[in-house]
C-alpha cells in the first residue's frame, strides 16, 4: 500500500509541534523529518533554507492558530463576558490544557530570537492588545486595561511554565478561572 501523501499544511503543523516540544535548538532535522512524515530531501524541497524556513512557516502557523483560537474572540464584538468565555476555550485548546509550551518563551530563547527576530515581542503584544481591548470594552480605562492585560499575560505564561515544570495542568486552569476577575472586574 502506498504511503499517504503528506500535505504541506500537515507538515507545518507537525513541525510547529516539534519546535514547541523541543525548542528551536532541540528540533533536529531528524526530529522534524520524523514528525512531519517528510524525508529530509522533501523538507528541503518545501523549505529551501532548511530549519530557518521551517521556523518561519511554524511562526505563521502559530499566528494563524492564535488568531483563530482566542484573539478573534478577544478582539471581536459583543458582551465581554461571552467573548472571554470563548477565548478561554480557545486558550485551553491551543495550550493543550496547559501541557504545551508557552510560545512567548519558546520564541524568546536565544537561537529562536536569532532565527525569528521580533516573534516573541509580536506574540506578547498581540495577546496584551487583545486582553486590553476586552478589558476596555468592559469599562476599564485605557491605562487600567493595559495593566490588567499585562497581568493576564504574565499569569497565563507563568502558569504554562509552572504547569509543564510540575507536570500538572492545575496552575493553568487556575489562571483561566481568574481571567474574568483580572480583566473584567469593576474594582
Amino acid at each position: 500500500m502506498p504511503k499517504p501523501k503528506v500535505t504541506k499544511e500537515d507538515a507545518v503543523a507537525a513541525i510547529t509541534e516539534t519546535f514547541r516540544k523541543f525548542g528551536y535548538g532541540g528540533a533536529s532535522l531528524a526530529k522534524l523529518s520524523a514528525a512531519s512524515g517528510l524525508g529530509k530531501s522533501s523538507l528541503y524541497h518545501h523549505f529551501p533554507k532548511g530549519k530557518e524556513d521551517m521556523a518561519a512557516a511554524a511562526r505563521e502557523h502559530v499566528i494563524d492558530r492564535v488568531r483563530e483560537t482566542f484573539l478573534d474572540s478577544l478582539n471581536g464584538e459583543g458582551d465581554p463576558v461571552d467573548r472571554l468565555a470563548e477565548a478561554r476555550k480557545g486558550l485551553e485548546s491551543f495550550y493543550g490544557g496547559g501541557s504545551k509550551a508557552c510560545l512567548i518563551d519558546l520564541f524568546g530563547i536565544a537561537d529562536a530570537v536569532e532565527a525569528l527576530p521580533g516573534t516573541a515581542s509580536a506574540m506578547a503584544e498581540a495577546m496584551t492588545a487583545g486582553f486590553a481591548k476586552l478589558a476596555q470594552d468592559a469599562g476599564a480605562t485605557r491605562a487600567e486595561a493595559i495593566e490588567r492585560a499585562e497581568l493576564a499575560v504574565i499569569e497565563l505564561e507563568g502558569a504554562l511554565v509552572l504547569a509543564r515544570a510540575l507536570g500538572t495542568s492545575q496552575p493553568f486552569f487556575r489562571v483561566l478561572g481568574r481571567l474574568e476577575k483580572i480583566l473584567l472586574s469593576k474594582d
